[in-house]
């Protein structure tokens, strides 16, 4: 079954690659078209040229996110010590083992723009820390004590660094408690869990501000970390909901029940409420401010930030309001991958307008790099699902609770 799974994966990274070589094709096609043309063509086809990296970058980001709220959750359910979810622990953990590839992809990316390869970073232009360059910032001057590359380096290390090794720890300790029914190995992992949501909790909001945040160092705002981190949360649990229905569909996760699918729909449903709030918080305060430095972050986005609400606050609200739809696998299922699609579109307009000065979509390219990024994000979970039992998860004292879980309202 998973030696089909997977080669079908391969042939969606090779459509992704199809994708980018006919997106590149076309615009090699409209600039040597330009060539020929009258200056203003030229200078229209330039205007709308857009970087494949910042696309790239957008697509690893994104799934690594993905993955990084996958283990937050997890850990949150550890330290919980919920009994209803211990038999999704298993797809939590291989949800997060993307995390050390992700990193290092971004780790490529942020050395890159050191090296002065590619240019996603603004502030990392030198001028703009020379007083006597035309491209002087005092602004962004001012924050070189934070925004200077090595420091940079050194946090988003501690950063990669840091996750991978929770991970690590969490996913070791966890596989040999589902062996050893070994009371000491589950306190470790509570321990572990506990140690890295308070690790976690501090460096996002770093994380965040060093990898989002400061693409635009004109801008800044408090509760932007906190809307990113409810994102990445959402999009862990839909991706989470999306691969328990799966296994259970193709018959290799038989405890999945609805009692388990009704509690996942009830955090993607709070879990949206949670964003919105964030999305409504941060815009209402600085556009009923009315300071321009400020409200140039919105301006740039235009109706794309409101047009976010609907997949990511509409859709779910009124879909998952009842209880029955809860536990519907087809409504959960299509609920999540719209989530998925919506929150993918809010990451865009996060990054790619403080990089190219306003939104440009360009959609072979966007789904190019999405099936090679999410392929390969795929491609090694279900590799570890190979690897593993699904549903050996015996071991945790919690496991016979969540086997024979059933939410007492349905």
């Amino acid at each position: 079954m998973y030696h089909r799974i997977h080669k079908k994966i391969i042939i969606i990274i090779i459509i992704g690659f199809i994708f980018i070589f006919f997106d590149k094709m076309f615009i090699d096609k409209k600039h040597n078209f330009s060539i020929s043309e009258e200056i203003e063509k030229k200078t229209f086809f330039k205007e709308n040229h857009h970087d494949s990296w910042t696309t790239l970058y957008i697509s690893i980001v994104y799934f690594t996110f993905i993955s990084l709220g996958a283990l937050f959750f997890l850990s949150i359910q550890n330290i919980s010590k919920s009994g209803w979810s211990v038999i999704i622990h298993p797809i939590m953990e291989e949800i997060s083992s993307f995390i050390p590839y992700g990193f290092l992809m971004i780790f490529i990316i942020l050395l890159l723009n050191t090296m002065d390869v590619i240019h996603i970073f603004y502030w990392m232009d030198s001028d703009l820390y020379n007083p006597i360059s035309l491209k002087y910032d005092k602004i962004i001057a001012n924050k070189k004590l934070f925004l200077n590359i090595p420091f940079f380096l050194v946090r988003s290390t501690i950063y990669m660094l840091g996750c991978s090794f929770f991970y690590s720890k969490i996913k070791r300790i966890s596989c040999r408690l589902y062996t050893s029914y070994s009371l000491n190995d589950y306190k470790k992992l509570y321990f572990k869990s506990i140690i890295f949501i308070i690790f976690f909790s501090f460096s996002s909001i770093f994380m965040i501000w060093d990898w989002i945040m400061s693409l635009n160092p004109h801008w800044f705002s408090t509760l932007f970390s906190w809307y990113v981190l409810s994102s990445f949360i959402i999009t862990g649990i839909s991706v989470i909901t999306i691969t328990a229905i799966f296994l259970k569909k193709i018959g290799n996760f038989p405890f999945f029940n609805k009692s388990h699918l009704h509690d996942l729909s009830k955090y993607l449903f709070s879990g949206s409420l949670l964003w919105t709030y964030f999305w409504f918080s941060q815009f209402l305060l600085y556009w009923y401010g009315n300071i321009p430095e400020e409200v140039i972050y919105f301006i740039k986005r235009k109706y794309i930030h409101f047009w976010v609400l609907i997949p990511n606050f509409l859709i779910p609200f009124f879909v998952l309001l009842s209880s029955k739809r809860k536990s519907n696998y087809k409504i959960v299922f299509l609920v999540s991958l719209i989530l998925l699609v919506g929150h993918y579109i809010n990451m865009y307009s996060l990054i790619a307008p403080d990089i190219h000065d306003g939104i440009k979509f360009c959609i072979l390219e966007v789904i190019g790099f999405l099936l090679i990024i999410g392929g390969f994000f795929i491609y090694i979970l279900f590799l570890n699902f190979r690897k593993r039992k699904i549903n050996n998860s015996e071991g945790n004292p919690f496991f016979q609770e969540s086997k024979n879980y059933k939410y007492p309202y349905m």
